[in-house]
């Protein structure tokens, strides 16, 4: 059993962060490699606080939301891309949930 693709409304791109070196150097380079596209996923707002992030005068919170999507490969760190608008997320945190679907947290990337 897996969600219903009828109540996952929104359509993802889902990368993972790959480590190299920049030629001649020691100095790390993360490029983002293509997992899966066009998965169904459903993104529900996560209230936000109207508190800067870190206390600093000037910072705007990241928008958070809450991820909802049948198994995939989907990781901490991994970058998610609302294939709608074009706004990148990087996942926090991923809730497996017996093998019936997924749940992640995501912020939005800046």
């Amino acid at each position: 059993m897996t969600i219903e693709l009828r109540l996952l409304t929104d359509t993802i791109t889902i990368k993972k962060p790959v480590q190299t070196f920049a030629p001649a150097t020691k100095q790390p380079v993360f490029e983002y490699q293509l997992v899966a596209e066009h998965v169904k996923a459903r993104f529900n707002p996560v209230n936000t606080d109207l508190k800067p992030e870190g206390g600093l005068l000037g910072r705007i919170p990241k928008k958070r939301f809450k991820l909802f999507l049948n198994p995939t490969e989907l990781k901490e760190n991994y970058e998610v891309i609302d294939e709608a608008t074009g706004r990148v997320h990087v996942v926090t945190e991923v809730k497996d949930y017996f093998g019936h679907h997924m749940e992640a947290s995501v912020e939005e990337k800046k």
